[in-house]
């Protein structure tokens, strides 16, 4: 079955269209179970977004990503064989009093996407995502016997025989409350920082970096060379994406973007040595729930019972790609 009309019963109700909701609906639909997906936005992927900005892709969440699993490296490979991504970078500059240093040892592949991150999401909805209700945001979570029950904001109303929650820990949480408080309070422990991501759009320049990491910077924990994925895609242009320092982006977070701009086109002009102080045009996207700490349990959590509840997603793996796509492996075989 590849999809389900609303208001029917499906095998897995999945909350959330990310790396790992997509993931597990994929393994799930390709063993026989019928399967419905739920996702607030309209993109697919979570947080390997691609905004498409004044014509042009840019990554504005994640950046790239590694493989260092057996099977997360099998998957690379088959995108990689079909042209979804690409290797991107072996290595990355690092901030320094001197300015960025090159990569010393670091040399494990980086990968990115020519089309944008999101292609990640598009390729594992696969060509026919009619399985996915976007733009279908869940206000309540309650279990009814057999089956859960959730509930959508417009009054449409969803049941299935098990439930994988995908969405951050802190949203996850809040709408388990009543119908799993086990599950809530599993999440709640679960912390989530912030992120402030500005693209910055400038004259065609050369860089001599791919991306420089600075994390014990204040302000500014990422400057990434966006066009250097797609330079073709961006002609006459170079973008350049800044991540905020998860304590900046926290104390700031609801802060104007003209006090937030300035400073962190200062503080990313300052690391790198190139002066970004006048972008031509930019935008900043608020990412409430980003980075997830370091986590070294199993990639789904598995709460057993007449109607099976699992939590899933890249903060219960340990965040970044790879941890989500695992996890949404781990949430298939778990209903297996």
């Amino acid at each position: 079955m590849t999809g389900n009309p609303p208001d029917s019963a499906c095998d897995v109700l999945i909350v959330g269209a990310g790396i790992a909701g997509l993931t597990a609906a994929r393994a799930l639909r390709a063993a026989g179970q019928s399967v419905l997906v739920l996702e607030k936005s309209r993109g697919f992927g979570g947080r390997a977004a691609t905004r498409r900005w004044e014509a042009l892709p840019v990554d504005h969440g994640a950046q790239f990503f590694t493989a260092r699993s057996a099977e997360f490296t099998a998957q690379v490979g088959e995108w990689l064989a079909r042209g979804i991504c690409f290797e991107w970078s072996r290595g990355l500059h690092r901030a320094s009093a001197q300015g960025p240093r090159p990569p010393d040892g670091d040399n494990f592949p980086r990968y990115a996407c020519h089309e944008g991150m999101s292609s990640l999401g598009r390729d594992l909805a696969g060509p026919d995502p009619s399985f996915v209700l976007r733009e279908t945001k869940v206000v309540s979570v309650c279990q009814s016997g057999a089956l859960w029950e959730v509930w959508a904001e417009d009054g449409r109303i969803f049941r299935a025989r098990a439930l994988i929650m995908t969405p951050p820990p802190p949203q996850s949480a809040t709408l388990l409350a009543d119908a799993a408080p086990a599950a809530a309070a599993k999440l709640s422990a679960i912390s989530m920082a912030p992120c402030l991501a500005l693209a910055a759009r400038y004259p065609r320049r050369e860089l001599p970096w791919r991306g420089v990491q600075a994390p014990q910077h204040p302000v500014v924990s990422w400057v990434g060379h966006d066009t250097s994925k797609r330079p073709d895609l961006h002609p006459g242009a170079t973008i350049v994406v800044i991540h905020a320092s998860a304590d900046f982006s926290l104390e700031r977070f609801g802060a104007d973007e003209k006090e937030l701009v300035p400073q962190m086109l200062d503080a990313a002009s300052r690391i790198t040595g190139e002066d970004f102080s006048a972008p031509s045009s930019f935008f900043l996207q608020r990412w409430r729930y980003a980075l997830g700490a370091e986590h070294s349990g199993p990639p789904a959590i598995l709460f057993p019972g007449e109607a099976p509840l699992i939590l899933a997603g890249d903060a219960i793996a340990g965040g970044k790609i790879e941890g989500a796509w695992l996890s949404g492996q781990e949430a298939a075989r778990l209903l297996s």
